[in-house]
């Protein structure tokens, strides 16, 4: 018996892109019994978390196929905790896992089944809570975001860069690899903090962004041993306006929470729904049978309150515009609404990206509803 793994993914990659394998059993004298089928174990850890089985891969003779990417996303989450102070670690937003292969057999069509498990391991890989467009996924590189060579990591954004204003909470985070420290600077004043992460020992770090009083922008980098990242600017910008500020939070594709401000016009609706019973309104009082004008005929049992959100945002870039998609389309979004952080659920159901040559000037309006109905007296 001879397994042999022909193809598996990148020792990093994306959960909530197709994870596959592809295996070859050599030893015709196995593959030909009957019932014959793989098996593949997959592990967190020690712990095993699932056993898949599959037969030979249809016009193949001793081949057989494995996506397990719909089994591991299951196993990550976010982390994130809208009051940060600290560079932290995010042990949710991955998983370490293996696969052992292995097959069953019989050694007549109604014979037992005989199992051989763990032929041939595969270990060492890791999925993070990342969900690349398909286009993306063909050409993705785990260099591209891991720490570990010389070339410039990216931080877990769409954006090269970014502008926030100086009381808004924003972080970035980044796949740790070899990453030993952080390093922040502050302009204009031109002051570095360097911070260590000798006590975080996860794969995923979260940095979050606190400017200074008085900063004009900062310059973030991760740096290891013979790595860095790359140079991350985020431009600091003070606020003036006569609307209330709304900072929505939200998962992007990359499996980080990011900010975006709106600060222009908000509306508040609320959509009531009612349900009803109807009675008599007379009453038998003595030999009279007669009814008051105060008395019901139709009343409401059970009232639901909604309430429907629309913000607006000021002035966007291009760069934006194709960011902000992800906040349209995420599964994760919250609301920090008169210093109270509240889930919502944007219902805008298309987008449109805008440019400079065909729009000129333009703006994000998203329309969303508070994850939680209000309700008032039962009757």
């Amino acid at each position: 018996m001879s397994i042999t793994v022909n193809q598996k993914p990148d020792n990093n990659a994306p959960a909530y892109n197709d994870l596959n394998f592809v295996i070859t059993e050599s030893d015709s004298a196995i593959y030909t019994k009957p019932n014959f089928k793989f098996i593949a174990d997959v592990f967190q850890n020690t712990t095993r978390i699932a056993r898949l089985k599959a037969p030979i891969y249809p016009n193949s003779t001793n081949k057989s196929v494995f996506n397990i990417g719909r089994l591991i996303e299951n196993f990550v989450t976010l982390d994130w905790d809208i009051d940060d102070t600290s560079v932290s670690g995010c042990p949710n937003s991955y998983i370490p896992y293996k696969v052992n292969f292995g097959y069953e057999y019989s050694t007549g069509t109604t014979s037992p089944i005989i199992e051989v498990s763990g032929a041939t391991n595969v270990t060492g890989l890791t999925a993070y809570n990342m969900a690349l467009n398909p286009i993306d996924f063909v050409s993705f590189d785990e260099d591209d975001y891991k720490i570990n060579t010389t070339k410039n990591a990216e931080f877990l954004t769409t954006m090269r860069s970014k502008t926030i204003y100086q009381n808004q909470k924003d972080w970035l985070y980044f796949w740790r690899g070899n990453a030993s420290s952080v390093e922040i600077k502050t302009y204009p004043a031109a002051t570095t903090q360097i911070i260590l992460l000798s006590g975080i020992t996860d794969s995923v770090i979260r940095i979050p962004i606190i400017p200074a009083s008085g900063a004009t922008y900062l310059e973030v980098k991760a740096v290891g041993s013979g790595s860095t990242s790359e140079i991350y600017r985020i431009d600091i910008e003070d606020e003036c306006t006569k609307y209330a500020n709304n900072d929505v939070y939200f998962l992007n594709r990359y499996g980080a929470i990011e900010s975006f401000r709106f600060n222009r016009v908000r509306k508040d609706n609320f959509t009531i729904q009612r349900k009803t019973y109807k009675q008599t309104q007379y009453s038998l009082s003595g030999s009279s049978y007669s009814y008051e004008t105060s008395a019901r005929s139709i009343s409401n049992y059970n009232t639901e309150i909604m309430q429907k959100i629309t913000l607006n945002s000021n002035w966007i870039t291009e760069e934006e515009s194709v960011w902000l998609k992800e906040l349209v389309a995420s599964p994760s979004i919250w609301l920090l609404d008169d210093g109270v952080l509240k889930a919502i659920n944007i219902t805008n159901t298309d987008y449109s990206v805008k440019t400079l040559l065909n729009d000129k000037v333009f703006n994000l309006t998203i329309e969303c509803d508070l994850s939680f109905v209000d309700k008032v007296q039962r009757l």
